[in-house]
C-alpha cells in the first residue's frame, strides 16, 4: 500500500491497509459542494469520522487505497463470507448528508444528493454508459460496485425539491417521493431495477476501487 502523503488524493490515507486514518484536505471546499459524511469500516462502525464532497470520494475511489480488498472481494465464491468480507473491510459514506451517528434522525444536514444502487446487471458497462448520459438526470458520480457487477449512481435532486416540494415537506420526506418517481423511471426506461434500501437516509454505500469511476467535469 502507498503510504506516501505527497502523493496521495484529495483525502490522505497511511498506514497499514487495517488501521489507517482520514484526513481532509484545502481540495475539501464544502461551501462549493455540499458534504456528507464518511466511516471507517466495519459497517458496524455506526459513527462518521469526517466530512467530504464528492471530489474527495472521487479521488478515494481511483486511487490504489481500496484495490487490494476489491480485488480479493472478487475472487470469494462463498456467498456467506463474501457478505462478512465486505463488511468488514470497505470505508462507507452516506451520500445524502452529514449524521452524527447513522441512523435516519441523526442527519444533521442534507446533501440533495441520492445514490442509486444497481445489483447482479448483465451488461455493467452498457448500463453505466446509458445512465452517465442520462437526459433527465445529470450524473455527479458514477462507479462500479465492490462485486464489480453492479453500480452506484449518484444525482441531485436539489432542484426537483425546490420545485416540486410540499410546504413544510423536508428533504428526507421528498427523497422518498422523489426515489418513488426515479424507480420507476429508470425501470422504464432501462429494464433494471435500483434497489428500494436506496431510498432511506442513512443508506450505506461502500466505497470499492474503480480507477474508470465517472466524475461530472463541472464538480472540478
Amino acid at each position: 500500500m502507498n503510504t506516501d502523503k505527497s502523493n496521495a488524493p484529495a483525502m490522505y490515507f497511511w498506514g497499514t491497509p487495517d488501521n489507517y486514518a482520514v484526513k481532509p484536505s484545502a481540495q475539501c471546499d464544502l461551501k462549493r459542494l455540499p458534504g456528507f459524511s464518511i466511516f471507517r469500516r466495519p459497517i458496524t462502525n455506526k459513527y462518521p469520522y469526517q466530512v467530504v464532497n464528492l471530489i474527495d470520494v472521487f479521488n478515494y475511489i481511483i486511487s490504489d487505497y481500496a484495490k487490494d480488498r476489491t480485488r480479493e472481494y472478487r475472487t470469494i465464491k462463498d456467498e456467506r463470507y463474501r457478505r462478512q468480507y465486505k463488511s468488514d473491510k470497505f470505508d462507507y459514506c452516506t451520500f445524502s448528508g452529514i449524521f452524527t451517528v447513522r441512523i435516519d434522525k441523526a442527519i444533521i444536514q442534507h446533501s440533495g444528493y441520492l445514490c442509486l444502487d444497481f445489483d447482479h446487471l448483465k451488461d455493467v458497462e452498457a448500463v453505466f454508459e446509458q445512465l452517465k448520459q442520462d437526459p433527465y438526470f445529470e450524473t455527479l458520480l458514477l462507479f462500479r460496485s465492490p462485486s464489480g457487477d453492479g453500480l452506484k449512481w449518484v444525482i441531485s435532486f436539489t432542484d426537483s425539491f425546490y420545485r416540486y416540494g410540499n410546504d413544510g415537506e423536508s428533504f428526507g420526506e421528498y427523497q422518498v417521493r422523489f426515489f418513488a418517481s426515479l424507480y420507476n423511471y429508470i425501470f422504464n426506461h432501462y429494464g433494471v431495477e435500483v434497489d428500494r434500501h436506496c431510498r432511506n437516509l442513512s443508506r450505506a454505500c461502500y466505497l470499492p476501487h474503480d480507477v474508470d469511476a465517472y466524475l461530472n467535469p463541472s464538480l472540478l
